[in-house]
C-alpha cells in the first residue's frame, strides 16, 4: 500500500463496523450504533470531516490519493474542553470519535498534525481513544523542535512562566482569595491538560514531585510520536511547499507561526484589524475575551513565599507588626490621598497591594494562554498546483496573522504570496473558536492578511467557514464566560460565505445549509464537507 506505514494491520483489514455511542451518551443513542461512513474525496478533491468533539478541534481530511482506491488521510488535532461534549444536542464523546476515526481510516493515518499544545487540541490523543493507531508522520510547528535554539528559548520562557503561575497560585491560597485561585486553576488546567475532578494548581507544587514539562498535553503529543515510530517533522513558515504523503496532488504551504518571538507575543488586533463598533481597550492591557476578573493588568509578587506574611497576620506579627502598621495601615483604616495639598498620612491604606489585587496572576495566565495560541501551526492545503486551498489556522492570533505576508513562497522559481493562497481559499477553519483576536478584519487592499483576502473570484461561490465552538459551554456564568463565537465576526463570516458556516453545536436544520444540498452531510458525531477540485 503506497504511502502507508507497515504494521500489524494491512489495508485489507480496515474495519467498517459501526461506532457505538454507549459511553456517556444519551438514551436515544445508546441502543443503536452510529454507522461509520467512508470519507471518500471526489477525484482530485478533498473530503473534510469536522468532528463535533465539543469546544475544541478535531478534523479528518481525505485527499485524493496516488492510489485511486485509497485516500491520503490527514488528522488535525483531537481535543476538547471537559464537559463541553455533554452540551451538544445530542451529546458526543471523544471515545466514540476516536473509534470513528479508526474505523474510517482502518487505523492508519498518513499525517497527524498538532497545531499547538493546548488541552482542547490534544487531550483526545491516548491509547484508550486510539488503540493500535498507526501514523506515517507527525507534524508539529518549529516551536517543538528540540534542535532549534529559538524554540528552546521559547520553551524555557514558557516553563519559567508556568512555574511562576504555579507559585502565584500559592500566593492566592495564602491570601485566601479563592475566586482568583479558581481562575488560575482554570488556566493551569488548560496549559497542562489536566482534567481530573478536583484539580487545582497546588497539586503541581515542587513538593508534589510533578514536573510541568511532563504534563498531560505533552504526554498526548508523545503518544502520537510513538504511533509514528518517532517520525516527527517540524514545519517552518515560508519553507518550500510540502507534499502530503500518499496524496496525488495535494500540497501544503506553512504560513505560521512566525520565527520572531516578538510576533508570537503580539496578540491583539489594532484599529482597522478589529471587528465590532466598540472602542478598543486592549491597548491598556484589557482583553475583551477574558473573564472579567482577569481584565486589569498587574504585577505579580517578586518575592518568594518564605519572605511573605499573610495579610491577616502581618499587622499582628510580633517581629514585624509595628513596621506594617506604621507604614501601610491596618485593614479597614482607609486614609485616601488628600486633594487639598496637605501632607498625607505616613501609613496610607493605598500603599498596600492586598488580596483584592492578588488576582493579577490572571494577567500572566492570559499572556501564557495567548502566546501558546499564537504559536499555532498555520497551514494552507492546496488541492492541486494553483488550485483551491483549505486554510487551517489553529488558534493563531494577530501577530501570527500579520507574519504570513512577510515573505513569499518559492515554488520552483515561481513566487506565491499569502494573499494568493488566501484568495483561493474555499474552506476556512476559523481561529480560536471565533474569538476576537483570531480573525483579522480589513479590506482587499489592506497590507495585513485578513478575512477580506479570502475566497476571491470563483472561490467565493463555495466559501465555507467552520467554527469549533459550543456556546452553552463558552457562555457559562460565572466561568468561563468566553465570547465564543464573537457575534461581529460570525456575522461577517455568514455574509462572506453566503450563510455557509458550520458550527460544532448547531444542526444544519437551523441554518441556511438546506439551500446547498449535496455539499455537506450531518451526523451526530460529525459534519462531512465535499470539495471538488
Amino acid at each position: 500500500m503506497q504511502g502507508k506505514p507497515t504494521g500489524p494491520k494491512s489495508a485489507t483489514q480496515r474495519p467498517v463496523s459501526g461506532v457505538s455511542l454507549k459511553q456517556k451518551s444519551p438514551k436515544s443513542l445508546e441502543s443503536e450504533p452510529i454507522p461509520t461512513r467512508k470519507l471518500k474525496p471526489p477525484p482530485g478533491g478533498a473530503a473534510v470531516r469536522m468532528y463535533r468533539i465539543g469546544h475544541g478541534d478535531c478534523f479528518l481530511i481525505a485527499f485524493a490519493g496516488e492510489n485511486p482506491h485509497q485516500p491520503s488521510y490527514v488528522l488535525i488535532d483531537c481535543g476538547y474542553k471537559p464537559k463541553s461534549p455533554d452540551m451538544i444536542v445530542p451529546p458526543t464523546n471523544v471515545n466514540a470519535i476516536g473509534a470513528d476515526i479508526l474505523a474510517t481510516t482502518g487505523g492508519v493515518i498518513d499525517v497527524a498534525i498538532i497545531t499547538h499544545e493546548h488541552q482542547d487540541h490534544v487531550n483526545g490523543f491516548n491509547a484508550k481513544n486510539f488503540p493500535k493507531l498507526q501514523v506515517g508522520e507527525v507534524w508539529f510547528a518549529w516551536t517543538e523542535n528540540p534542535q532549534d535554539d529559538v524554540a528552546n528559548t521559547l520553551r524555557k520562557k514558557f516553563k519559567d512562566r508556568l512555574l511562576g503561575l504555579i507559585d502565584a497560585r500559592f500566593e492566592l491560597a495564602a491570601a485566601q482569595n479563592d475566586e482568583a485561585a479558581r481562575d488560575i486553576d482554570c488556566y493551569l488546567e488548560f496549559e497542562l491538560g489536566e482534567q481530573a475532578e478536583g484539580f487545582n494548581g497546588l497539586q503541581h507544587s515542587a513538593a508534589s514531585g510533578k514536573d510541568p514539562s511532563k504534563s498531560a498535553n505533552k504526554q498526548a503529543m508523545e503518544f502520537l510520536r510513538n504511533c509514528a515510530g518517532g517520525k516527527s517533522e517540524y514545519l517552518y513558515p515560508h519553507e518550500k511547499p510540502r507534499r502530503i504523503p500518499g496524496a496525488k496532488s495535494a500540497r501544503v504551504f506553512v504560513l505560521g507561526p512566525p520565527r520572531d518571538p516578538d510576533k508570537i507575543d503580539d496578540l491583539n488586533p489594532l484599529a482597522s484589524e478589529e471587528f465590532g463598533d466598540e472602542p478598543s481597550t486592549r491597548h491598556l492591557g484589557i482583553d475583551a475575551n477574558a473573564p472579567t476578573s482577569f481584565a486589569a493588568p498587574a504585577v505579580t509578587s517578586p518575592f518568594p513565599r518564605r519572605y511573605a506574611l499573610p495579610l491577616q497576620e502581618a499587622f499582628m506579627d510580633i517581629s514585624f507588626g509595628t513596621f506594617f502598621r506604621e507604614r501601610y495601615g491596618e485593614p479597614g483604616s482607609i486614609d485616601p490621598e488628600p486633594d487639598d495639598g496637605s501632607e498625607i498620612s505616613s501609613a496610607p491604606e493605598w500603599r498596600r497591594i492586598d488580596a483584592r489585587n492578588v488576582a493579577d496572576p490572571g494577567a500572566l495566565a492570559l499572556a501564557m494562554n495567548n502566546a501558546t495560541n499564537n504559536a499555532s501551526l498555520v497551514l494552507a492545503f492546496e488541492l492541486s498546483r494553483g488550485g483551491k486551498t483549505l486554510l487551517f489556522v489553529g488558534d493563531a492570533q494577530a501577530g501570527n496573522w500579520r507574519s504570513w505576508s512577510d515573505k513569499a513562497f518559492n515554488d520552483s522559481g515561481k513566487e506565491i504570496s499569502a494573499k494568493d493562497l488566501l484568495g483561493r481559499t474555499v474552506l476556512y477553519k476559523v481561529g480560536h473558536h471565533c474569538s476576537h483576536n483570531s480573525t483579522l478584519n480589513g479590506k482587499l487592499d489592506s497590507k495585513h492578511p485578513n478575512l477580506a483576502w479570502m475566497a476571491q473570484g470563483a472561490a467565493g461561490d463555495e466559501f465555507v467557514a467552520m467554527i469549533t465552538a459550543v456556546e452553552a459551554w463558552a457562555h457559562q456564568k460565572p466561568k468561563p464566560d468566553w465570547n465564543h463565537p464573537m457575534p461581529q465576526i460570525k456575522t461577517a463570516l455568514l455574509e462572506r460565505t453566503s450563510q455557509r458556516v458550520l458550527q460544532t453545536d448547531t444542526s444544519l436544520e437551523k441554518t441556511a445549509w438546506r439551500s446547498f444540498p449535496g455539499q455537506v452531510d450531518e451526523q451526530p458525531l460529525w459534519f462531512d464537507l465535499m470539495i471538488e477540485p
